[in-house]
């Protein structure tokens, strides 16, 4: 199994101040076609006069019904153009690795301005906008007699450490770094029993002491490398933002379109889900206006008592998760209608189990682990030209959904069964009634472990070459399945053949563990994102993983075991080019790094498309939309939101939702 590393970029603050003149042979004003709808000019260094390139242009404006944003990259004679802009009032400033940030500007579309930009004053002003996981790789691994008991090794432990921490937020993000001694933390879990368990489980001691160490030395003067400015197609990168969503919001996951159809809904809303309080989030990108929609729950529960003034209080029964769409304009949402247990189901659901060991019964194997399960989340449908809800029971539970190209729903997060559900044989107008033939729940009991072999998965993804699905299985701790868990091991993939009724496991190799995300490329291979800090890719046909180590720093000591130190919640591979930079280009979210981590299979590289402001993106899902096929860049582009917990834990403390384009260069108009 072969693994490919790929070397950490870092450059001098030297380099990022740059040493070439501006010596342009034209007019800027030439290279932008319709120069009155957008904003132009050129970024110096104030004391230099030398060209900036590779530096972020930030327009912002609060004309518009939201506030507003689109951020370019200077070309290699610090030139730019922001291009098509909403009429509106704007500031405009700049920001780059080794600069501080710029004074912001006035101005209106059709200017030409001539910026100017100041070094920073020293590598500690500098480094204030690094990624997050430029800090965490100052976090230092323990010595192998300092592993907590049950976990393999260091390379381990720091996979889950990143697993139980970032899957909600950036932990090398300031606002953790800078709390100081054991005390500071131990005060942080005490109204926030979720993490002082997940503290629990990574050892809490040992836990404790090793981020006290790691805030102590960033306190005393440690600093991070330095990343890399953009360069290449990463300048040609045009980024556009609007606010959505409030400061206390989680906004879990968005959509655009139907991913077997990106054509669908030019143009159109995009929708995401706010996990922290049951609402469905639109943005309406010709409008720039933002609209919410209560998702309908029965389990209505008070909000979880606090003693702490800045704590975050989810009142949030429902929790809802990813969002999808299909093609006739709804969104599916993986929703909580209901408590969990089995005997909150309804009187149908175990007649929809399918014990794919024996099809024509159910064995008492099946039906005690379907017991001892829990079967957390149900399906809530919005129709989006009627703005209508209808609640859906499930006798499995949601977590992550796909569609098939037959049009059936697929679900991840059971722990017993993969949940299928056919809207085709539902009706929305008797759901109580159609729901039982729309759906099934397939169970795959291990004859000696009595568990579950089809259970749990979190990314799911259909296949499109032969209509197979995949999920990833992990979850932090222990080596082995913990007693009130009924699927069986962590770092997995489970593939389930609709056709035959089968599940196949693939337990992954070293290095790479925990996948998280999960895609399939139009030629059948599989590939997913992973805690540990790698891209991996798995073969069906040889069986065979291949695994690629992901741009930035590893942590601290970190061996060729350990992947970098950035965390891909998720993957998107790019089936139908709506991005523009081929099919089938891989895109990880590096929701560590403020970036989209982009692979080309062809050549084996890596772009790394950063957003830079504001700080804080933690991206839990890609979407990609053609707009226009006709258009070239301008009709194509993923979206993707700030997905961290809260909203107000980034640099502006509000929710974002992101658009990115790729221009054939950094001047295009």
């Amino acid at each position: 199994m072969p693994i490919r590393p790929m070397a950490a970029v870092a450059g001098t603050l030297a380099c990022l101040l740059g040493i070439l003149l501006y010596t342009s042979t034209r007019p800027l004003a030439q290279t932008a076609a319709s120069q009155n709808v957008g904003i132009t000019g050129t970024v110096t260094n104030a004391a230099t006069r030398a060209a900036e390139a590779g530096v972020w242009v930030v327009a912002e404006t609060d004309s518009l019904p939201t506030r507003f944003r689109r951020i370019v990259v200077t070309d290699a004679r610090g030139r730019f153009v922001v291009p098509d802009l909403p009429e509106g009032a704007y500031r405009v400033w700049v920001r780059g690795y080794g600069l501080r940030d710029s004074a912001p500007v006035s101005a209106n579309r059709g200017q030409a301005l001539a910026l100017q930009a100041s070094s920073a004053g020293s590598q500690a002003e500098a480094a204030r906008i690094y990624p997050s996981s430029y800090w965490l790789s100052l976090f230092r691994l323990p010595a192998p007699a300092e592993v907590p008991t049950g976990f393999e090794g260091a390379a381990h432990w720091m996979t889950d450490v990143k697993l139980g921490c970032m899957r909600c937020h950036q932990l090398g993000a300031s606002v953790f770094h800078k709390r100081m001694g054991t005390a500071g933390w131990e005060d942080e879990w005490k109204d926030r029993p979720f993490e002082g368990r997940t503290a629990d489980t990574l050892g809490r001691a040992h836990f404790t002491k090793a981020l006290a160490d790691w805030t102590a030395r960033i306190a005393a003067g440690d600093l991070p490398p330095v990343p890399a400015r953009p360069v290449g197609i990463e300048r040609n990168v045009v980024v556009t933002e609007w606010e959505w969503a409030g400061t206390n919001s989680y906004v879990h996951d968005l959509i655009a379109t139907d991913k077997r159809r990106p054509t669908l809904y030019p143009y159109g809303k995009v929708w995401g889900v706010d996990f922290g309080h049951d609402e469905l989030w639109s943005l309406d990108p010709k409008t720039h206006r933002v609209a919410s929609f209560k998702v309908p729950t029965t389990n209505v529960l008070p909000p979880q008592p606090t003693t702490r003034p800045d704590a975050v209080v989810y009142n949030n029964p429902g929790n809802p998760h990813v969002p999808i769409m299909d093609d006739r304009g709804k969104v599916w949402i993986a929703v909580q209608t209901r408590r969990e247990r089995p005997e909150d189901s309804a009187p149908w659901a175990r007649d929809v189990v399918v014990n794919v060991q024996a099809p024509s019964g159910t064995p008492p194997a099946a039906m005690a682990a379907w017991d001892e399960g829990t079967h957390h989340r149900q399906l809530v449908s919005f129709d989006t030209a009627k703005e209508t809800f209808t609640t859906i029971e499930t006798a499995y539970g949601t977590n992550h959904l796909q569609f098939d190209d037959m049009g059936r729903l697929w679900t991840s997060g059971d722990s017993v069964a993969l949940g299928m559900f056919d809207p085709a044989k539902f009706d929305p107008q008797h759901p109580r009634e159609t729901a039982m033939r729309a759906q099934r729940a397939f169970v795959s009991i291990d004859p000696q472990s009595g568990r579950s072999v089809g259970g749990g998965g979190y990314g799911i993804t259909v296949n499109p070459k032969d209509g197979t699905v995949w999920r990833t299985n992990t979850y932090i701790g222990q080596t082995g399945a913990p007693d009130n868990v009924t699927f069986a091991g962590q770092n997995l993939i489970i593939a389930f053949n609709p056709t035959t009724s089968r599940f196949k496991s693939y337990p992954l190799p070293a290095p790479a563990r925990s996948p998280l995300g999960i895609d399939a490329s139009t030629d059948g291979k599989i590939w997913f994102g992973t805690a540990s800090g790698h891209l991996g890719r798995l073969d069906p046909a040889t069986e065979r993983f291949t695994y690629w180590v992901t741009p930035g720093p590893k942590p601290a000591g970190a061996g060729a075991d350990i992947g970098s130190a950035d965390f891909h919640y998720s993957i998107f591979v790019d089936q139908h080019d709506t991005l523009g930079l081929g099919r089938d280009t891989v895109v990880l979210t590096g929701a560590n790094s403020d970036a989209l981590v982009v692979f080309n299979p062809a050549t084996e590289r890596f772009l790394v498309i950063r957003v830079p402001y504001p700080m804080g993106m933690y991206h839990r899902g890609i979407d990609g939309r053609i707009d226009d096929p006709k258009a070239g860049w301008k009709g194509r582009g993923v979206w993707l939101d700030y997905g961290g917990d809260p909203s107000r834990f980034t640099e502006t403390g509000r929710g974002t939702i992101v658009h990115v384009q790729v221009r054939p260069d950094p001047l295009a108009n």
